[in-house]
């Protein structure tokens, strides 16, 4: 953020500063964790649904924080530090974030859709970044906190932020259209994914509209023209269209896409209107082509130039837990994409898998796809079926709300003592490591309520769990900070 006093800071969000002596105390940053602040920083004092960052002020101040933003009433005693006294303080961040993108001559990007939206963020900042000084939101904060802490992210030489877009419900996407103010909107694409916080297909596709609904007439809408329901959007925004994907009327096309058998990386001729360039991309699944295409049309769109889009796409790095590929010490192939699952990324990653493994065995650990509402029965009947037909050769189904992925596979005649039901993560360890031999391949899929990413780092540690018995991949303050999927 650019630096500002606390008396901006208290009128950006309309709080109350005390005491009034620290008005001309600077403010370079913010930060919701303690643990992080440093000299200069703003700590925001979140209520989460596990942790409440007031409980946290004294130990903010003692790591260089140099003012507080709390609720009224709140206060630590007198001396502690400088605080900013507002009435809640997730609205607070959301008005300095505004305020911030107000004063700001950056270029903001946002993206959404049902899949694909954090790979299609890591591969936009890494295509923006060869020719523009890139931001770009951390892991997949993309709700109402982590927004705002994107946009604030930003220094005063940043000319490009990109920002990831999640939705529980109608409204929400355009509620954080308000705070970044997007100059080019992506849509990855519609699918069924949470329909349980939308209630209906068309809530949904109404929602993934808000973004290019926000965009101005002088903004760029950047949407998949191989979803019906995206290039539908066209209609539906102000501002100039690209289409990307494999349609002949596409402005950003792939062709000749070819597939690596032992990395499961895709190449192809990524096709502008003004050439083309062959591109490899640094991970696995032909499903992160399209993911590619969304980010060289962003690139495309603000004059980044063909050869260097193809160099920021091959040398991306993306976010863990995304068709992650790791070799144990015994041999063993981990494919790590236990971040997040919803139908059509459940069967990308088990059909990349499934390839990947070539002669060798394909093992697949997955757990439940959450938020499906009415539809999950069916959808997690429909992955057990996939998994037969692509011949899977041992299938590991992790909690209660995945084992309907397990009976469709032995409906569909995968021998029984083939497919393993177990009730949690620790099992799924224990199961695969009786199983799994040199050469194989194991794919770790499910939602992060499966919290299925333990499986995937015990088992390339190639250790019986973490040195201190903890899950980490819980992260700081995961009540607040989480992501939604949508």
């Amino acid at each position: 953020m650019r630096p500002r006093t606390l008396t901006d800071v208290a009128r950006a969000v309309r709080g109350r500063l005390i005491p009034d002596q620290a008005r001309d105390r600077m403010v370079t940053g913010v930060t919701v964790d303690s643990r992080t602040a440093v000299d200069g920083d703003l700590f925001v004092a979140l209520v989460g649904e596990r942790s409440d960052g007031h409980a946290f002020i004294d130990a903010a101040f003692r790591t260089g924080a140099v003012a507080a933003l709390v609720a009224a009433g709140r206060s630590r005693a007198p001396g502690s530090g400088p605080v900013v006294e507002v009435e809640v303080t997730d609205r607070a961040l959301q008005d300095l974030a505004r305020d911030e993108r107000e004063g700001s001559t950056a270029t903001v990007i946002a993206v959404t859709g049902s899949t694909g939206k954090t790979c299609t963020k890591d591969l936009t900042a890494a295509v923006l970044g060869r020719q523009l000084r890139t931001v770009a939101s951390v892991a997949s904060f993309n709700n109402e906190v982590g927004l705002p802490l994107t946009v604030l992210s930003a220094g005063e030489d940043t000319q490009a932020v990109v920002c990831e877009m999640g939705s529980r419900g109608p409204g929400h996407i355009r509620f954080l259209c308000d705070i970044a103010r997007p100059d080019v909107g992506i849509v990855t694409n519609v699918g069924v994914a949470h329909m349980e916080l939308f209630g209906s297909a068309r809530a949904l596709h109404d929602a993934k509209a808000e973004l290019p609904e926000s965009l101005s007439p002088d903004g760029v809408a950047v949407l998949n023209a191989d979803d019906e329901v995206v290039r539908g959007y066209a209609l539906r925004t102000p501002a100039r269209v690209v289409l990307y994907g494999s349609s002949p009327g596409a402005d950003v096309r792939a062709e000749n896409v070819e597939m690596s058998r032992g990395s499961g990386r895709a190449s192809f001729d990524l096709v502008l209107r003004d050439g083309s360039a062959r591109v490899t991309l640094p991970v696995a699944g032909e499903h992160m082509v399209p993911n590619a295409l969304a980010a060289a049309a962003a690139g495309w769109a603000l004059d980044v130039p063909l050869g260097e889009i193809a160099s920021g796409l091959e040398a991306a790095r993306l976010t863990g837990g995304r068709m992650e590929v790791s070799v144990t010490p015994d041999g063993i192939r981990i494919v790590d994409d236990a971040y997040n699952a919803n139908p059509t990324s459940m069967a990308a990653a088990l059909k990349a898998a499934r390839w990947m493994a070539g002669d060798g065995r394909c093992i697949a650990v997955l757990g439940e796809m959450a938020e499906l509402g009415p539809i999950a029965a069916g959808e997690h009947e429909r992955i057990g079926e996939l998994a037969a037909r692509l011949r899977v050769d041992v299938l590991v189904v992790v909690g209660l709300g995945a084992r309907l992925i397990a009976e469709a596979c032995e409906r569909e005649g995968v021998e029984p003592d083939h497919v393993f039901r177990v009730d949690d993560a620790d099992e799924a360890i224990r199961v695969v490591r009786d199983v799994a031999r040199t050469g194989d391949l194991v794919l770790v899929k499910a939602s992060r309520v499966a919290r299925l990413e333990r499986v995937a780092e015990v088992l390339r540690r190639g250790e019986g769990s973490p040195p201190d018995g903890s899950d980490r991949s819980a992260g700081p303050t995961p009540a607040v900070l989480g992501g939604t999927n949508g």
